[in-house]
């Protein structure tokens, strides 16, 4: 079964958008978790409910849906979003994520920190033209 069928048995099945999502959201948890690439980096994956450091965000859903933790002990913000794949992603699309992910919190050692790295996993790859100029301008101003 490939991830294309998978992604369209979740929208047929689910009841909501909110279930759509859950169910989305554990896949890239379970993806993450067993995929060769990521399971040498990675030694924990949480969804937001689970993650210890949550409560520094007030324990509310906030734009970041799963919480990584490297074996190099930083973390990961990443947001998952099951669009269709004709959708556009928009700046406001991004913005809680953004500044949530920017935000620090305490880890389990109750040391302040902050997140290292930001992944964005959409069924869509369309980005509007706002969020391409942003992009754009952040990976040329990196680049230096």
């Amino acid at each position: 079964m490939s991830f294309q069928n998978i992604v369209e048995g979740y929208r047929k099945i689910a009841f909501s958008e909110h279930d759509k999502g859950d169910r989305f959201e554990r896949l890239m948890q379970s993806y993450l978790l067993t995929d060769p690439h990521y399971t040498s980096a990675l030694q924990e994956v949480w969804m937001w409910q689970e993650f210890p450091g949550r409560k520094d965000f007030g324990g509310r859903d906030t734009g970041i849906d799963l919480v990584a933790l490297t074996t190099e002990d930083e973390y990961w913000a990443i947001q998952c979003k099951c669009f269709q794949e004709s959708a556009i992603i928009d700046k406001p699309a991004v913005d809680t994520f953004l500044s949530t992910s920017s935000r620090t919190f305490l880890n389990e050692q109750l040391e302040t920190v902050s997140f290292a790295h930001r992944l964005w996993i959409s069924t869509t790859n369309k980005w509007g033209t706002l969020f391409e100029k942003f992009q754009t301008k952040e990976a040329y101003y990196g680049a230096r």
